[in-house]
């Protein structure tokens, strides 16, 4: 199976510097631990962007395994590229 490309937008990258120095503010490396869950996800989608259904207009939602937020993304099958919308924490009101 090939592999999905992964594009991250903008707003997303802030999302995931803002939780990385949250986390790393509560305990030193737990900002990296973060990341380590990020990246599970990430591989996850990558491998199989469909395997979470669609939530809302078109767009997925892969929750993280040991932190209170989930992945909001986009896939363009015919190009076979991920948009990365938002890393949005799930225990935060939705901005929209």
């Amino acid at each position: 199976m090939k592999k999905y490309t992964i594009k991250f937008a903008p707003q997303s990258l802030e999302d995931i510097e803002e939780a990385v120095d949250y986390y790393n503010e509560q305990l030193w490396g737990l900002g990296n631990k973060f990341l380590l869950d990020l990246d599970k996800a990430y591989k996850a989608i990558q491998l199989n962007p469909f395997f979470e259904s669609v939530k809302y207009d078109n767009m997925h939602c892969a929750a993280f395994k040991k932190f209170p937020f989930s992945i909001h993304y986009e896939v363009d099958e015919k190009n076979e590229m991920v948009l990365i919308v938002a890393v949005f924490n799930t225990l935060k009101e939705p901005f929209w």
